[in-house]
């Protein structure tokens, strides 16, 4: 959810801003379907989007308006190569002497033991008016990011011994480093009034090196995000028993690779449910069902991804949990302008 005071003076005395916004977006899409050209390294994915806000777009931070705490663990297992593990943690919060949120993000990921990836991040988004319906959120984010190889756990074509005795050793040369260390850096803006939003978001703009393999950048990843809360018209006056629908579309660009997202969320009173379609150009990806339990102070939520690609089976999915606890949030004065996004 995103707030914002409709008294705010960071005001923007705009005309035409629909035409305007349309003409963003526009650009903004064919900039992005261009820049897809591109070529390297791909990053974690999480499929609960909207749970982890902070690493889908540092434009996110301070959204909720309140002291918040976020923590993610994904966990796809591959059963004849291990299992890849991801965990996350983020908190944010909106300070108002700076006109917008301030937040960190901390994320760990593990390829089946071999390959590690740790990223620690600080981000600010500044949030604005862009005329009486429309507001506008700018976030920048400075990250650490770490990659680390377990070489010793390597196994060579020419350490492979039919007959199961003995181990040989390999006349591979080891890795000159096993660690990398880079700073990195993403952007990203929302712009949203009471019941739309759409956003883009670029990470790793200065397409850091990993130094572990010789001459592998981690590539520039783009994202598209647009949603639409629509709540039919005899709920629209009740919170207690409220319904609403969001249909939501995220496309993302990486090292070549365009992927496509669209989902639909459906929300009563505190259950939240939703089914979302993962595909690339040249073949469909997953199936991703979730369901979750929306408290005022927190949420829970559980999502798995079903194989569509036929690289694992239906007991080897993927499982993804996500859990957000807000604190310190303001009481419901109408004084603030909130976005009802999804939270998973």
């Amino acid at each position: 959810m995103i707030g914002l005071k409709p008294g705010n003076n960071n005001s923007v005395n705009t005309t035409n801003i629909t035409i305007g916004m349309l003409a963003a977006l526009v650009t903004t899409v064919i900039v992005f379907l261009a820049a897809s050209r591109k070529a390297c390294g791909q990053d974690v994915i999480f499929s609960q989007f909207y749970a982890n806000p902070l690493y889908l777009n540092p434009a996110f931070a301070g959204s909720k308006q309140c002291d918040r705490l976020i923590f993610n663990y994904r966990n796809h297992p591959f059963p004849d190569f291990g299992t890849y593990s991801t965990y996350s943690f983020s908190a944010d919060t909106y300070l108002p002497a700076i006109s917008g949120g301030v937040g960190m993000n901390l994320i760990h990921d593990s390829q089946a033991g071999l390959l590690s990836h740790t990223q620690a991040g600080l981000m600010y988004a500044w949030q604005g008016r862009l005329s009486r319906e429309w507001n506008l959120s700018l976030g920048l984010q400075a990250s650490y990011m770490n990659y680390r190889v377990n070489a010793a756990d390597f196994v060579f074509p020419d350490q492979y011994n039919p007959s199961g005795t003995g181990n040989f050793i390999s006349g591979e040369s080891p890795l000159e480093l096993e660690s990398s260390h880079n700073i990195d850096f993403a952007t990203g803006f929302l712009v949203y009034s009471s019941t739309f939003y759409t956003g883009f978001a670029v990470h790793h703009v200065n397409t850091p090196t990993l130094d572990i393999f010789e001459d592998e950048k981690l590539n520039i990843k783009y994202t598209f995000m647009i949603g639409y809360d629509y709540v039919p018209g005899r709920f629209a006056a009740s919170q207690s028993d409220r319904f609403s629908l969001s249909p939501n579309m995220i496309i993302q660009s990486q090292s070549g690779r365009l992927r496509f997202n669209y989902g639909l969320y459906t929300h009563l009173e505190m259950v939240s449910a939703g089914v979302w379609f993962r595909h690339s150009f040249d073949h469909a990806n997953s199936l991703i069902f979730m369901l979750g339990l929306k408290q005022v102070n927190y949420t829970i939520s559980y999502s798995y991804d079903y194989s569509l690609s036929g690289f694992y089976s239906p007991q080897n999915g993927v499982h993804e949990i996500g859990v957000l606890l807000n604190f310190n949030c303001p009481a419901p004065t109408g004084r603030y302008r909130i976005l009802n996004c999804p939270t998973f």
